[in-house]
């Protein structure tokens, strides 16, 4: 959450962005003869999109007393209790953003808003083994107010095994689409994975630069600091 990029504040209950495309480059679609009379295009519409914003709380009560006792540890009872939940919810905030969320505009008595996480926008660079049943969360279209859904994971029996092939498959589908992937996000099961890639960095031999033994052979290999940034 620390390295998404922060755009204006929201002046709204929710945030609206359009999206546009351009169209398929051709050999001959744009060509024209010497002298021929303009044509006009026809133009296709943008979409205009939509996501809610999410209202995160921890309420926090501590009472007069504990808060003015000497306590083993730390000094105020409420400094502490106030940190404790900073955290929590800068961890919860960050699993919302990263997960399989669909967007709801929420209703005020009840229901809060919802605001949808990073794999329900995935459209077409998604890759999900040929598993069948999945969809990507984008791709079921957007409701009459103007929510997203979230993608529909393939089942657990036809889970798939995360390879260099199939990461490079998704790479080469966001360059065909326009987009230029610098970051890769995984979680601890699958850094190990990422790490054992051929491709993940050039292996290279570095002699004198082994802190543990200096003037010993040190092997380089493994990507250990992945960042993202996430913007609309």
């Amino acid at each position: 959450m620390t390295t998404c990029r922060r755009g204006a504040p929201a002046k709204n209950r929710f945030i609206e962005w359009q999206k546009d495309a351009l169209a398929s480059a051709t050999v001959v679609g744009s060509f024209a003869y010497e002298g021929e009379d303009a044509v006009a295009l026809t133009a296709t519409p943008t979409s205009r999109l939509r996501n809610y914003c999410q209202i995160n709380a921890k309420a926090i009560i501590v009472s007069g007393t504990a808060n003015a006792v000497t306590t083993a540890g730390r000094e105020k009872e409420l400094a502490y209790q106030i940190a404790k939940r900073s955290k929590e919810m800068k961890r919860d905030m960050e699993k919302q953003m990263t997960g399989n969320n669909a967007s709801s505009a929420g209703t005020a008595a009840t229901t809060g808003r919802r605001s949808a996480g990073f794999e329900a926008w995935i459209t077409t660079n998604g890759l999900y083994g040929g598993t069948a049943g999945a969809t990507d969360g984008a791709d079921g279209g957007y409701t009459a107010a103007g929510t997203v859904t979230a993608a529909t994971d393939g089942s657990s029996s036809n889970l798939v095994t995360f390879t260099e092939a199939r990461l490079k498959s998704v790479i080469a589908l966001c360059w065909a689409a326009g987009g230029q992937p610098s970051t890769l996000m995984v979680g601890p099961w699958n850094k190990r994975a990422v790490s054992a890639f051929s491709g993940i960095t050039t292996k290279y031999s570095d002699f004198g630069n082994n802190p543990a033994n200096p003037g010993s052979l040190a092997i380089v290999a493994a990507a250990d600091k992945q960042e993202w940034a996430l913007a609309a």
